[in-house]
């Protein structure tokens, strides 16, 4: 099974091998290294991307402050969605925190697909916009709701590789805590 294939199993549950094939080849393949950018703030974000292997991160810059938004592992998929759609520049950062393979697909090649009216094409479409904004509303909602201790708690449950393959200072930055605060919530959860 090829890692799109598992990919789109993954992130849409079962995909047509027919319209896995089609997509097939609307994707690149890319390899990005340690410290790479996919995307940097003030540039237009013209792809989306799967991730085979890897972990990257997205924030944003403010007076020399960095804010992390969120992490993607494998078999995850990253743009800057508002970009993506309004076609202006990005105000965010994707960044590789280790080396990283992807598939990425153009925004040509995607609207290419979705102009031939096919059910699964659409469906795909649909699918990403419906992730994005339920991860969205989950997180805004942790933000005005939840402690630092229970967004952590949510984080890793949600996400259980992320502990092993993300530094705990990036993490504790994501939550808008020290990396003092988070080993102390680490260190109560565990007693």
């Amino acid at each position: 099974m090829t890692a799109l294939k598992i990919i789109f199993d993954n992130v849409f549950q079962q995909f047509p091998e027919e319209a896995v094939a089609l997509f097939a080849e609307a994707f690149t393949v890319k390899e990005l290294k340690k410290g790479a950018f996919f995307l940097q703030e003030g540039q237009q974000c013209n792809h989306i991307a799967f991730i085979v292997k890897g972990d990257i991160m997205c924030y944003y810059n403010k007076d020399g402050k960095r804010y992390i938004d969120e992490f993607s592992l494998d078999y995850e998929f990253i743009t800057d969605y508002s970009s993506f759609l309004n076609q202006r520049p990005s105000n965010k950062n994707i960044q590789c925190i280790e080396n990283t393979a992807i598939y990425i697909i153009s925004r040509d090649k995607l609207n290419g697909l979705y102009d031939k009216k096919n059910a699964d094409f659409e469906h795909l479409g649909r699918e990403m916009a419906e992730q994005l904004f339920l991860q969205w509303h989950e997180k805004s909602k942790s933000l005005l709701m939840d402690s630092a201790t229970e967004r952590y708690t949510k984080l890793i449950e949600n996400r259980s590789q992320l502990p092993q393959r993300v530094p705990q200072y990036l993490i504790a930055e994501h939550l808008g805590i020290t990396p003092e605060s988070l080993s102390r919530i680490r260190k109560s959860l565990v007693q």
